[in-house]
């Protein structure tokens, strides 16, 4: 008879034990229980719906992209939603009902935008709704060239520009510019001697940053040439050396000094300079140069008060040349104004440059 007992209490333990573990799994459901809930708005529209972020075509989504849609849970529980895609991008959140009542649900977008557009998203299921977002075109970018509105700040130069030598992509210019807002760009320069220069892309922050500009034609003749750089909040302008075509000669401007100055030694201007009147071929400077290996060369002055003196041409011979340099422009003012006449190209013994002091009336 205590045998049967003891049977009959291990066979109670054992059913009791089997009972519990079934009722544990039961109540599991992926760490807890479903919430019972219902979107309102269910099975049209989200009722008011509120979509936070930007959308752009190409520009990947963030933590900051998200749409808050309203619920009315009735049993809490852990809940799951994911939207079906549209355009590249999708929305989804997972979470916990701790309350019953009205709720607010922060759906997350993940993706990046095809296409422009108004695209709708539903919420599968019986309960479900739907939402719609605005994908647009991103704003350009909002940015300043450094050195605006006058020379831009110390831009550099890659490759070698040469006249009558096609540009290639070794040919640039780097500008510098300071970022305000993010966005696309596309900067370019006039044509100046049969070449421009020209960059586009997608600024991505903010602050000071670089912008590589890609040259392209063939210049048609040596000299100093001026680039304006033009966006719809600021300008700039670069100087371009392009030399002369193969030989080069080697040679120094002669000189001497006089104060601060390095005035090219002997010297001599030719014409009449008054404001507002156009230069013409009797308006010249004249200087002389040494020349050590014969070649072409190319002497030019950068702009001054709207005018410059530019030649080019070969030193067939060694030794002392007289160089003509004819004047280019209209004087905008009177007054003294100094030009300096510089090689353009190497000038591997120095002597690259001096100064000339020119009157305008």
């Amino acid at each position: 008879m205590k045998k049967l007992i003891v049977i009959f209490c291990l066979i109670g333990l054992l059913l009791l034990t089997l009972v519990l573990t079934t009722c544990t799994k039961e109540y599991s459901y992926e760490g807890g229980p479903p919430a019972v809930f219902y979107l309102l708005g269910t099975p049209d529209e989200c009722t008011e719906f509120k979509v936070n972020g930007s959308y752009y075509i190409g520009i990947g989504t963030d933590s900051g992209n998200t749409v808050e849609v309203n619920a009315e849970v009735s049993t809490t529980g852990n809940y799951s939603i994911t939207t079906g895609a549209a355009d590249g991008i999708s929305f989804s959140s997972a979470g916990t009902f701790t309350d019953t009542g009205f709720q607010t649900i922060v759906l997350h977008c993940t993706g990046t935008p095809d296409s422009a557009g108004v695209f709708t998203f539903t919420i599968p299921g019986g309960t479900g709704c739907h939402f719609s977002v605005a994908v647009i075109n991103q704003p350009p970018a909002d940015y300043v060239l450094s050195g605006s509105p006058n020379d831009c700040t110390t831009p550099k130069y890659n490759g070698t520009f040469m006249a009558l030598k096609a540009l290639s992509a070794s040919n640039i210019v780097i500008i510098n510019v300071t970022v305000i807002s993010t966005g696309d760009y596309s900067i370019t320069t006039d044509t100046v001697d049969g070449i421009s220069f020209s960059a586009s892309g997608r600024f991505t922050t903010t602050g000071d940053q670089q912008v590589t500009l890609t040259g392209s034609g063939t210049p048609n003749s040596p000299g100093l040439f001026y680039f304006h750089l033009n966006t719809p909040s600021s300008q700039c302008t670069f100087s371009l050396q392009v030399i002369s075509p193969d030989p080069l000669a080697t040679y120094v401007l002669q000189s001497g000094t006089a104060g601060s100055q390095f005035l090219c030694t002997p010297q001599s201007i030719q014409g009449n300079y008054i404001a507002g009147t156009p230069l013409n071929i009797s308006n010249t400077i004249t200087i002389t140069a040494y020349a050590t290996i014969p070649g072409n060369y190319t002497i030019s002055t950068g702009t001054v008060n709207g005018i410059m003196f530019q030649n080019s041409g070969t030193f067939a011979s060694i030794g002392l040349q007289s160089v003509i340099l004819n004047g280019y422009g209209t004087p905008l003012t009177s007054g003294t104004f100094a030009f300096v006449p510089q090689i353009i190209g190497p000038a591997p013994l120095g002597g690259e440059s001096c100064d000339v002091n020119l009157v305008v009336q």
